[in-house]
């Protein structure tokens, strides 16, 4: 993946997560399968190849989520239930004032405050972190491709992920 396609990813995952998390979980009533739909998505638009060829790429990434969403909704009719009021249950999990204006605010606020205190890491700290979160890489991998050791790998996951909850959650 080239340079401008990672920072267009990134841009369109800071941007549009939130309202794809929406998106999804309108159509799902379940929070926890919005967001691995939504990781599923990102991840599909990531594998695409060059995204400049893309004519409109967020519009890309919503018709992949509303293809996984059918794909979904097809094999959970296959599916057997073994335990369906849990299951009902879990898809009420999501209060409705979470949906609200507010809410999205909210994780526009968390979402701003996360890219900016990912600048604040030293460069090393946030190539980890990009590759671990946004590309799926393996800790083993990401210390081979650097030319770290696996536990330099490991200490800057966890500094910078104990950084994001300080900045992002703790202020």
């Amino acid at each position: 993946m080239s340079p401008s396609d990672r920072q267009l990813l990134a841009e369109l995952f800071r941007d549009c997560r939130q309202e794809l998390l929406a998106f999804l979980f309108g159509r799902l009533g379940c929070a926890q399968t919005a967001d691995d739909l939504c990781q599923e998505s990102f991840l599909r638009l990531s594998r695409s190849g060059d995204l400049s060829r893309i004519a409109n790429p967020r519009a890309y990434l919503f018709r992949t989520a509303l293809n996984l969403v059918t794909d979904y909704h097809r094999s959970s009719k296959n599916r057997p239930s073994f335990f369906p009021d849990l299951e009902e249950a879990d898809s009420n999990t999501f209060p409705t004032e979470e949906r609200t204006g507010e809410a999205a605010t909210l994780a526009s606020d968390q979402l701003d405050r996360a890219a900016a205190a990912l600048e604040e890491l030293p460069p090393l700290s946030q190539r980890i972190f990009y590759l671990s979160r946004f590309e799926g890489v393996k800790q083993r991998e990401i210390a081979e491709r650097l030319g770290v050791s696996l536990r330099t790998v490991e200490e800057h996951l966890k500094r910078t992920l104990l950084h994001l909850k300080r900045r992002v959650f703790d202020d």
